[in-house]
């Protein structure tokens, strides 16, 4: 895997981009617990070359003041794809990747091949409210991203450095990593703010009918993010669409059942 800045707009935004693999292009937008070389895009670079983009406001990439709503936001990626020479590839997206995913798809269906949606929020019933990410404790939170909440990614988010901030020395090491990673979330919460408070609705369901590529709805059995009842809500409003409701995963489908849903990805580009 190789990671380099793309400056976009003359360098209005400087993007971090993460790639690995070989073969035909394929585009993974991470989701709103930022983005790492995971186990499921090391699947998925065996037989595609998998670009990630850090979203302006996640990581060092930079911009995010430059956008205001989801429809700049929408335009600041196709600008990347033109940047990068990308078309006519892939398009893969996780929890707030998935909206956006879904938005780029709409706008642009025919510069994407295929769509796979995981977890995505964008829809909204009063019936089914999505939780309300700026307010959950860490644990509530930890179950609801988990099926496992005894895991070790559980653990750790359940346990976060926020939950222990009456312990931190800023002079130690350890002290200053919590720090960083407070900063890092605060800015990372606050940019997922701009798309999904007061809740995560902008008006997608006006637009995903346009989504209309062989796609893909994958949603894990237990999540407790976005509840798995939109599935079908989303599958109903893409002509090409099929659902596929993961068992043992909550909202980060994506880590916890990495080779399953790598292989419904595959079954998908094979359509």
């Amino acid at each position: 895997m190789n990671e380099r800045s793309i400056s976009v707009r003359n360098g209005r935004f400087e993007v971090d981009v993460l790639e690995g693999g070989s073969g035909d292009p394929l585009l993974f937008l991470h989701g709103v617990f930022g983005l790492e070389w995971t186990p499921l895009l090391e699947r998925l670079s065996l037989g595609h070359t998998v670009v990630a983009p850090r979203t302006p406001g996640f990581g060092e990439s930079t911009g995010t003041e430059n956008l205001d709503d989801i429809h700049d936001l929408v335009f600041f990626y196709l600008d990347l794809l033109d940047e990068l020479d990308l078309s006519h590839l892939p398009l893969v997206g996780h929890s707030l990747g998935g909206m956006f995913a879904a938005e780029l798809a709409a706008t642009q269906p025919e510069r994407f091949s295929h769509v796979a949606l995981a977890s995505p929020f964008g829809l909204w019933d009063n019936a089914d409210p999505v939780t309300d990410l700026f307010t959950i404790s860490l644990p509530d939170l930890a179950k609801a991203m988990y099926a496992n909440e005894k895991s070790e990614a559980a653990v750790a988010v359940a346990t976060a450095p926020q939950a222990r901030m009456t312990e931190v020395d800023p002079e130690t090491d350890e002290g200053q990593a919590t720090i960083n990673y407070l900063v890092e979330r605060a800015k990372s919460m606050s940019t997922a703010a701009k798309y999904l408070w007061p809740i995560p609705n902008r008006g997608l369901v006006k637009r995903l009918h346009r989504v209309r590529q062989p796609g893909l709805v994958i949603w894990g059995e237990s999540d407790g993010i976005v509840p798995p009842v939109y599935a079908e809500r989303f599958a109903a409003q893409m002509p090409n669409a099929v659902v596929h409701i993961v068992p043992d995963a909550a909202h980060m489908v994506v880590d916890e059942q990495p080779d399953h849903v790598a292989g419904l990805i595959e079954d998908l580009l094979a359509r």
